[in-house]
């Protein structure tokens, strides 16, 4: 009897404090918030496993080229672009980075490059698809490369969205900020696509991001025989370059 008096005495002074029961519009509000954030991160998850996929299609699609280890610059990060367009179109670039910014260097088409078995022959006579000679010789001019891309799309028709691209006459700038855009033109120029050893993919997409409007010139003229070489020594042609 004791025991039960005290356990009711205690029972009946304690003060019991009941759960509070939070507003009905804040549950709605966070259960609102988590549903967004849920379709958030599935759309995220979306977009990068459309560019993910694209980009494995892609670095199936392209083709690897072979280049002898010792015709690559060691250290650097030089990268040699060729685009071959319809109508004998040539564009050649050199993308050096330096300073957190990426310096661009045009090499004439026509620039004479010494071949091994002596004498030079037009940078646009070389192939894209076995550009060892290429590389070698403008490494014997002083502009070593390190990774390497060739477009060949001499053979699309001049009016066609590659041929428009080939030729510089369709900016891809605008298809940056759209990755479902950019995956999609990747995948349709990939088959024509040809990569150095060491040289990914990626690759191919920060070149996109570079503007090319303004590079540095090789300076060129010609010499007795016609041919085209440099204008000055290749030392003063990568001072400005870097």
């Amino acid at each position: 009897m004791t025991i039960a008096l005290a356990t009711r005495r205690l029972d009946a002074g304690a003060d019991v404090a009941l759960p509070r029961r939070r507003p009905r519009r804040h549950r709605l509000l966070r259960r609102a918030l988590l549903i967004a954030a849920c379709a958030l991160f599935a759309l995220v998850g979306l977009v990068a496993a459309y560019v993910g996929i694209g980009l494995y299609r892609i670095d199936h699609a392209v083709h690897h080229v072979a280049v002898p280890a010792s015709l690559l610059a060691e250290g650097k990060s030089d990268l040699l672009a060729v685009v071959d367009g319809p109508d004998h179109f040539e564009q050649v670039f050199v993308f050096h980075q330096t300073g957190g910014h990426t310096n661009v260097l045009r090499i004439p088409s026509e620039l004479g490059l010494p071949v091994s078995g002596g004498g030079t022959v037009p940078l646009s006579h070389l192939s894209l698809r076995a550009p060892s000679t290429l590389i070698a010789g403008l490494e014997r001019l002083g502009i070593p490369v390190s990774r390497y891309v060739g477009v060949d799309l001499h053979a699309v028709s001049p009016t066609s969205n590659l041929g428009l691209l080939a030729t510089g006459k369709l900016s891809v700038t605008s298809l940056i900020a759209d990755p479902t855009g950019t995956s999609s033109l990747l995948e349709e120029v990939a088959s024509h696509i040809y990569l150095g050893p060491g040289t990914p993919v990626s690759a191919v997409l920060s070149l996109m991001r570079v503007p090319t409007a303004n590079p540095v010139l090789v300076p060129t003229a010609r010499d007795g025989s016609g041919t085209v070489v440099l204008a000055s020594a290749y030392l003063s042609v990568l001072r400005s370059f870097l």
